[in-house]
């Protein structure tokens, strides 16, 4: 009899561990020294929306069931000293991946790894785990930054080194800078024996960045981070020119994780100054405050207001976000993330006055 594919396993382990009362992370024992950790999350939602568009006359409504996430991560570990993390999206329908990179830890405090990874960039974004969102989704202002720099992913292909020395953690990346998983524009993988060792290409520009991240004590935690792209992609095309960027963040945290404090405050701040292309400079920027407070013992009630400029001094959009969530699993004293229930409400509107509203109930299962 033929073994079940890889996807049918996959999907078997993730139906297991969902099922699994205490929703328990999997490890496997595949040798004495090499261990399968196996993990992921679920977030099934139903949500109602109306746009409305005043230039058209219009408001168009929706009202839909859907999988915002469905991720599975795959951990090989040896020893704790090396190993391979490979994480996959699975709700498109198929299998995406994501992370694909393999680590070594050279002493307890420090980690080089290299492949596909999320580089340096703003805390409120990939660092903000899908499974630690404070409301519905991240920070919009943080997904606006992605859009117009790495692209929705916020991974390449690259090398960092990561330092945790104490309550301290950073991350210093050097990359493609073009965000892509093709071999045309971003994996380099061409054999000596090719037609063309470069593929067509003529670029030899890369991308570098750092964050930092420290934890103050009492819940309170500072960091940010800065990066150069030389080489620009897709999302940072004008007139069929790829612009270099500069890039920035600053974050305050009283309280990073959803449900860990009665009162939690989080500030974020971004900003992108593109490369000039034909005279023409562009220079973006957004402002995110949260705020929670604790409610029915074991969940949060919470609000977020945000800006975001386009081009400083042009069009901007305003984002309002407010909700409640309550985690079940907190109550029976795990994680607050691994059985969780949110309901949230997002207003955003333009200086077009278009305006979009947004209501979604969410669920959360982690394992």
């Amino acid at each position: 009899m033929r073994s079940p594919s890889f996807v049918a396993r996959a999907a078997g382990v993730l139906l297991l561990c969902l099922l699994h009362s205490t929703m328990a992370h999997a490890q496997i024992a595949l040798t004495d020294d090499v261990v399968l950790d196996v993990g992921g999350n679920l977030q099934p939602r139903v949500g109602f929306a109306a746009q409305e568009d005043d230039a058209q006359g219009r408001t168009d409504t929706r009202l839909g069931f859907g999988l915002r996430r469905a991720r599975l991560q795959l951990n090989v570990r040896y020893q704790d000293r090396a190993g391979v993390e490979y994480d996959v999206d699975l709700a498109p329908g198929d299998v995406r991946s994501l992370d694909l990179f393999g680590y070594v830890n050279l002493t307890p405090a420090v980690q080089v790894r290299a492949g596909r990874l999320p580089v340096a960039q703003p805390r409120s974004y990939v660092p903000t785990s899908n499974t630690r969102i404070d409301a519905i989704d991240r920070a919009a202002i943080s997904e606006r930054w992605a859009g117009g720099t790495l692209g929705s992913a916020g991974r390449d292909f690259g090398a960092e080194v990561k330092l945790t020395p104490g309550d301290t953690e950073v991350l210093v990346s050097v990359h493609n800078g073009s965000g892509a998983f093709s071999r045309d524009d971003g994996t380099f993988r061409e054999s000596g024996s090719a037609s063309s060792v470069t593929r067509g290409l003529d670029r030899t520009a890369l991308a570098v960045g750092a964050s930092v991240h420290h934890a103050l004590g009492g819940g309170l935690s500072l960091g940010g981070h800065a990066a150069y792209n030389a080489v620009g992609n897709d999302a940072t095309t004008v007139d069929d020119v790829r612009r270099a960027y500069g890039t920035a963040s600053a974050h305050a945290y009283w309280g990073e994780r959803a449900g860990s404090q009665p009162v939690r405050v989080k500030l974020d701040a971004v900003g992108i100054l593109y490369e000039e292309v034909d005279g023409a400079e562009q220079q973006s920027a957004g402002v995110s405050a949260f705020g929670a407070v604790r409610v029915l013992g074991h969940g949060e009630l919470f609000a977020r207001g945000e800006r975001f400029w386009e081009d400083v001094g042009g069009p901007t959009a305003t984002y309002g976000t407010i909700g409640v969530s309550y985690s079940a699993s907190a109550a029976r004293g795990q994680d607050y993330r691994d059985l969780r229930l949110t309901a949230g409400y997002t207003v955003r509107q333009d200086e077009a006055d278009d305006v979009g509203h947004l209501f979604v109930v969410q669920g959360q299962l982690v394992f």
